[in-house]
Protein backbone atom coordinates (compact mmCIF):
# COMPACT_ATOMS: atom_id res chain seq x y z
CA UNK A 1 0.00 0.00 0.00
CA UNK A 2 1.36 3.41 -0.94
CA UNK A 3 1.98 6.22 1.52
CA UNK A 4 -0.86 8.14 -0.13
CA UNK A 5 -3.22 5.20 0.47
CA UNK A 6 -2.18 5.09 4.12
CA UNK A 7 -2.98 8.78 4.49
CA UNK A 8 -6.37 8.33 2.84
CA UNK A 9 -7.26 5.25 4.89
CA UNK A 10 -6.71 7.08 8.18
CA UNK A 11 -9.56 9.61 7.81
CA UNK A 12 -11.75 6.94 6.20
CA UNK A 13 -11.21 4.56 9.12
CA UNK A 14 -11.95 7.35 11.60
CA UNK A 15 -15.16 8.23 9.77
CA UNK A 16 -16.24 4.60 9.81
CA UNK A 17 -15.44 4.30 13.52
CA UNK A 18 -17.36 7.51 14.25
CA UNK A 19 -20.35 6.24 12.23
CA UNK A 20 -20.29 2.91 14.09
CA UNK A 21 -20.19 4.71 17.46
CA UNK A 22 -23.06 6.94 16.39
CA UNK A 23 -25.21 3.95 15.46
CA UNK A 24 -24.25 2.14 18.65
CA UNK A 25 -25.20 5.15 20.81
CA UNK A 26 -28.48 5.54 18.91
CA UNK A 27 -29.30 1.85 19.35
CA UNK A 28 -28.34 1.97 23.03
CA UNK A 29 -30.68 4.89 23.76
CA UNK A 30 -33.48 3.42 21.64
CA UNK A 31 -33.25 0.05 23.39
CA UNK A 32 -33.31 1.77 26.77
CA UNK A 33 -36.46 3.61 25.72
CA UNK A 34 -38.23 0.49 24.43
CA UNK A 35 -37.21 -1.59 27.44
CA UNK A 36 -38.66 1.15 29.64
CA UNK A 37 -41.94 1.16 27.72
CA UNK A 38 -42.45 -2.57 27.16
CA UNK A 39 -40.11 -4.43 29.51
CA UNK A 40 -37.35 -6.82 28.52
CA UNK A 41 -39.44 -9.89 27.68
CA UNK A 42 -41.96 -8.06 25.49
CA UNK A 43 -39.28 -6.18 23.54
CA UNK A 44 -38.00 -7.55 20.24
CA UNK A 45 -34.96 -6.58 18.22
CA UNK A 46 -37.40 -5.40 15.55
CA UNK A 47 -38.94 -3.00 18.11
CA UNK A 48 -35.50 -1.58 18.87
CA UNK A 49 -34.55 -1.24 15.20
CA UNK A 50 -37.83 0.56 14.50
CA UNK A 51 -37.32 2.95 17.43
CA UNK A 52 -33.77 3.67 16.30
CA UNK A 53 -34.73 4.01 12.64
CA UNK A 54 -32.11 1.50 11.51
CA UNK A 55 -32.21 -1.81 9.70
CA UNK A 56 -31.99 -5.11 11.54
CA UNK A 57 -28.67 -5.67 9.79
CA UNK A 58 -27.30 -2.47 11.31
CA UNK A 59 -28.73 -3.39 14.69
CA UNK A 60 -27.18 -6.85 14.71
CA UNK A 61 -23.86 -5.42 13.56
CA UNK A 62 -23.82 -3.37 16.76
CA UNK A 63 -25.29 -5.95 19.16
CA UNK A 64 -25.79 -9.70 18.64
CA UNK A 65 -29.03 -9.72 20.66
CA UNK A 66 -31.24 -7.92 23.16
CA UNK A 67 -29.60 -9.69 26.10
CA UNK A 68 -26.27 -8.10 25.17
CA UNK A 69 -28.00 -4.75 24.78
CA UNK A 70 -29.61 -5.11 28.18
CA UNK A 71 -26.32 -5.98 29.84
CA UNK A 72 -24.56 -3.04 28.18
CA UNK A 73 -27.26 -0.67 29.42
CA UNK A 74 -26.98 -2.10 32.93
CA UNK A 75 -23.20 -1.76 32.87
CA UNK A 76 -23.06 1.77 31.47
CA UNK A 77 -25.93 3.23 33.48
CA UNK A 78 -25.07 1.31 36.63
CA UNK A 79 -21.48 2.56 36.54
CA UNK A 80 -22.51 6.18 35.94
CA UNK A 81 -25.18 5.92 38.65
CA UNK A 82 -22.85 4.60 41.33
CA UNK A 83 -20.08 7.02 40.42
CA UNK A 84 -22.41 10.02 40.72
CA UNK A 85 -23.71 8.82 44.10
CA UNK A 86 -20.22 8.16 45.47
CA UNK A 87 -19.00 11.59 44.41
CA UNK A 88 -22.00 13.26 46.02
CA UNK A 89 -21.85 11.35 49.30
CA UNK A 90 -18.13 12.08 49.68
CA UNK A 91 -18.94 15.78 49.90
CA UNK A 92 -20.79 15.36 53.19
CA UNK A 93 -19.13 16.24 56.49
CA UNK A 94 -21.22 14.04 58.79
CA UNK A 95 -22.89 10.64 58.28
CA UNK A 96 -26.26 12.38 58.12
CA UNK A 97 -24.98 14.83 55.51
CA UNK A 98 -23.54 11.97 53.50
CA UNK A 99 -26.80 10.06 53.63
CA UNK A 100 -28.81 13.10 52.53
CA UNK A 101 -26.44 13.75 49.63
CA UNK A 102 -26.57 10.08 48.68
CA UNK A 103 -30.36 10.17 48.59
CA UNK A 104 -30.48 13.40 46.57
CA UNK A 105 -27.92 12.13 44.05
CA UNK A 106 -29.82 8.86 43.80
CA UNK A 107 -33.08 10.67 43.04
CA UNK A 108 -31.50 13.18 40.65
CA UNK A 109 -29.84 10.50 38.54
CA UNK A 110 -32.94 8.32 38.29
CA UNK A 111 -35.25 11.18 37.38
CA UNK A 112 -32.71 12.41 34.81
CA UNK A 113 -32.65 8.93 33.23
CA UNK A 114 -36.33 8.17 33.06
CA UNK A 115 -36.11 5.34 30.52
CA UNK A 116 -33.63 3.43 32.66
CA UNK A 117 -35.72 4.14 35.73
CA UNK A 118 -38.90 2.96 34.00
CA UNK A 119 -37.20 -0.29 33.07
CA UNK A 120 -35.96 -0.79 36.62
CA UNK A 121 -39.44 -0.19 38.00
CA UNK A 122 -40.98 -2.55 35.43
CA UNK A 123 -38.96 -5.47 36.80
CA UNK A 124 -40.87 -5.10 40.09
CA UNK A 125 -37.83 -6.37 41.98
CA UNK A 126 -37.03 -4.75 45.32
CA UNK A 127 -34.01 -2.47 45.19
CA UNK A 128 -33.07 -3.90 48.57
CA UNK A 129 -32.49 -7.35 47.05
CA UNK A 130 -29.34 -8.29 45.14
CA UNK A 131 -30.12 -8.50 41.38
CA UNK A 132 -29.62 -11.77 39.53
CA UNK A 133 -27.75 -10.14 36.66
CA UNK A 134 -24.06 -10.02 37.57
CA UNK A 135 -23.41 -6.60 36.04
CA UNK A 136 -26.36 -5.08 37.87
CA UNK A 137 -25.37 -6.94 41.04
CA UNK A 138 -21.84 -5.52 40.94
CA UNK A 139 -23.02 -1.92 40.99
CA UNK A 140 -25.80 -2.74 43.45
CA UNK A 141 -23.16 -4.05 45.86
CA UNK A 142 -21.05 -0.91 45.47
CA UNK A 143 -24.06 1.25 46.24
CA UNK A 144 -25.07 -0.91 49.19
CA UNK A 145 -21.54 -0.76 50.60
CA UNK A 146 -21.52 3.03 50.38
CA UNK A 147 -24.78 3.31 52.32
CA UNK A 148 -23.62 0.65 54.80
CA UNK A 149 -20.41 2.57 55.50
CA UNK A 150 -22.38 5.78 56.08
CA UNK A 151 -24.78 4.01 58.43
CA UNK A 152 -21.95 2.29 60.29
CA UNK A 153 -20.22 5.62 60.94
CA UNK A 154 -23.51 7.15 62.12
CA UNK A 155 -24.19 4.20 64.44
CA UNK A 156 -20.78 4.66 66.04
CA UNK A 157 -21.52 8.33 66.63
CA UNK A 158 -24.98 7.64 68.02
CA UNK A 159 -26.71 9.45 65.15
CA UNK A 160 -28.40 6.25 64.00
CA UNK A 161 -29.81 3.31 65.91
CA UNK A 162 -27.46 0.37 66.31
CA UNK A 163 -28.01 -2.47 63.87
CA UNK A 164 -26.45 -4.46 61.06
CA UNK A 165 -25.44 -1.76 58.55
CA UNK A 166 -25.90 -3.98 55.48
CA UNK A 167 -29.42 -4.97 56.52
CA UNK A 168 -30.41 -1.40 57.29
CA UNK A 169 -28.89 -0.25 53.98
CA UNK A 170 -31.17 -2.68 52.13
CA UNK A 171 -34.16 -1.13 53.92
CA UNK A 172 -32.94 2.34 52.92
CA UNK A 173 -32.81 1.27 49.28
CA UNK A 174 -36.33 -0.16 49.48
CA UNK A 175 -37.68 3.08 50.96
CA UNK A 176 -36.05 5.04 48.15
CA UNK A 177 -37.73 2.74 45.63
CA UNK A 178 -41.16 3.34 47.15
CA UNK A 179 -40.77 7.11 47.18
CA UNK A 180 -39.28 7.34 43.69
CA UNK A 181 -42.12 5.17 42.38
CA UNK A 182 -44.62 7.55 43.95
CA UNK A 183 -42.86 10.50 42.35
CA UNK A 184 -42.96 8.88 38.93
CA UNK A 185 -46.65 8.02 39.27
CA UNK A 186 -47.54 11.57 40.29
CA UNK A 187 -48.33 14.30 37.77
CA UNK A 188 -45.57 16.54 39.06
CA UNK A 189 -42.05 15.25 39.63
CA UNK A 190 -39.83 17.31 41.92
CA UNK A 191 -36.45 15.80 42.76
CA UNK A 192 -35.92 18.04 45.78
CA UNK A 193 -39.33 17.22 47.20
CA UNK A 194 -38.87 13.50 46.56
CA UNK A 195 -35.45 13.45 48.25
CA UNK A 196 -36.79 15.44 51.20
CA UNK A 197 -39.63 12.96 51.61
CA UNK A 198 -37.20 10.05 51.63
CA UNK A 199 -35.02 11.72 54.25
CA UNK A 200 -38.05 12.43 56.43
CA UNK A 201 -38.85 8.71 56.46
CA UNK A 202 -35.23 7.76 57.07
CA UNK A 203 -34.77 10.23 59.92
CA UNK A 204 -37.82 8.81 61.69
CA UNK A 205 -36.65 5.26 61.09
CA UNK A 206 -32.93 5.53 61.75
CA UNK A 207 -32.37 8.22 64.35
CA UNK A 208 -33.19 8.24 68.10
CA UNK A 209 -35.11 11.32 69.30
CA UNK A 210 -32.77 14.28 69.59
CA UNK A 211 -29.85 12.46 67.96
CA UNK A 212 -29.77 14.76 64.96
CA UNK A 213 -29.68 18.00 66.94
CA UNK A 214 -26.53 19.72 65.79
CA UNK A 215 -25.64 16.80 63.49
Amino acid sequence: MSAQSDVESGPKARREDARARMYRDLIFESAECVFGQKGFDATTMQDIAQEAGVSLKTLYAAYPGKKELYRDIQRVRGKAFVESVLVASAMGHTPHDKLALTVRSHVDFLLDHRDWLSFRLRTRVSWGIRPDDEDAAHYWELGLRNISDILSAGMEQGIFYKGIPEDVASVVQSIMQVEVTRAVESDSIDAEQCAAGIMLHLDRLLSPPGALEGA
